[in-house]
């Protein structure tokens, strides 16, 4: 058994126990000329690992089939929101196929550490979740796409208790699932941002820093919304005023001006993507000058029709860097850098992504070979 007091043990130490199917009964992988929606595929084996109290906290994980989950339907999981996600991605060396990655999965375990003492549940133990993930990659790696597309890898962690009353569980049960992908948007010019005026995606004080469920589901009526207005994504705002851009969809945003990248300070209700702090230190030793402050919506309109603002992105693990072409609001399309990808945009785009995929080196250490 892993409990809280084997926290400290190093990766080797960890007994992952496994119950594979046999070669002859696991699936083909995809093709990278197949289509492959984002997240639709599964991988033949997932790795499984509860919270117990009364059997000394977390059990041995278990590598095993996918499969589905049995949940009686009183369960904690589906009455109160304490569910918490990651996501990071396993890469294929692109000069040795034989070689794969993971890129700065000790980050992904820090933060959901915080999701899960946010939302009152038991923290995974931060060096077995980078342990498991290696695992369960040793197991799946002929699935990993060839660079520059990737696996992607989603911990979660959901509660197990039993029965409608409101409080906290208990047990927990933390599981990976894999799933090959690709670009996840394909228009290399960018995606358009609606500009969401009233609905908010967290507050201050809320759980905006925790990668939760619930976050996300109070986002899907502005996404519609977007949709209908010819947008891709929703720009979000600060939920007191209504004034300061904090994120773009479920991703960090960052502004060029000229050879300085602005981006919205971290406030407790913006989420501490991983991206979001490989690009800002990139950024610097790339020679540009980098600002974290508040970034009010009219500045950023004003400074896009005067041409001082020369370029927009996103940023997150599905996409890595994602530019943003254009803002749409009451029906009016405010074009970014002539609807194209910006100089600054791309040159942090090929090189994170080079670094993730082992083309450039790697002077920061973020790279970790699954061998």
């Amino acid at each position: 058994m892993i409990n809280k007091r084997n926290i400290e043990n190093k990766k080797s130490e960890f007994k992952i126990n496994k119950l594979l199917l046999p070669k002859h009964m696991r699936k083909t992988p995809p093709m990278p000329s197949d289509p492959i929606p984002f997240g639709a595929i599964d991988t033949d084996h997932m790795l499984i690992c509860d919270y117990i109290p009364h059997k000394n906290g977390w059990q041995t994980p278990e590598i095993v089939p996918y499969k589905p989950f049995s949940l009686n339907p009183s369960a904690v999981v589906f009455h109160y929101g304490q569910t918490i996600f990651e996501g990071l991605k396993a890469y294929r060396s692109k000069d040795n196929d034989d070689e794969v990655f993971l890129f700065r999965p000790e980050k992904n375990a820090q933060r959901m550490r915080l999701s899960a003492l946010r939302l009152g549940m038991e923290p995974f133990p931060e060096d077995l979740f980078v342990a498991c993930i290696e695992e369960l990659i040793r197991i799946e790696r002929r699935w990993i796409l060839p660079s520059p597309d990737s696996l992607y890898i989603r911990p979660t962690m959901i509660p197990l208790d039993e029965g409608v009353s409101y409080r906290a569980s208990k047990a927990y049960r933390f599981y990976i699932i894999l799933s090959p992908a690709k670009c996840y948007f394909t228009n290399d010019t960018g995606i358009s941002v609606y500009i969401e005026r009233n609905l908010s995606r967290a507050a201050v004080g809320g759980s905006g820093e925790a990668k939760c469920g619930g976050n996300y589901a109070a986002a899907l009526p502005p996404m519609l919304k977007a949709k209908e207005n010819g947008a891709e994504q929703v720009l979000w705002l600060d939920s007191s005023e209504h004034k300061y851009v904090e994120e773009a969809g479920a991703m960090n945003v960052m502004f060029v001006y000229g050879n300085k990248i602005v981006t919205p300070a971290l406030s407790g209700s913006i989420l501490q993507g991983v991206t979001r702090a490989s690009i800002l230190e990139l950024a610097k030793d790339l020679g540009y000058e980098v600002e974290e402050r508040k970034v009010e919506i009219a500045e950023v309109i004003k400074d896009i029709k005067s041409n001082k603002l020369t370029e927009m992105f996103a940023c997150g693990t599905a996409a890595v860097i994602s530019p943003i072409n254009a803002l749409i609001e009451d029906g009016e399309r405010i074009t970014i850098n002539n609807g194209k990808i910006g100089e600054i945009t791309l040159k942090l785009k090929e090189s994170l992504i080079g670094i993730q995929t082992g083309s450039l080196q790697d002077p920061y250490g973020w790279r970790l070979p699954v061998v």
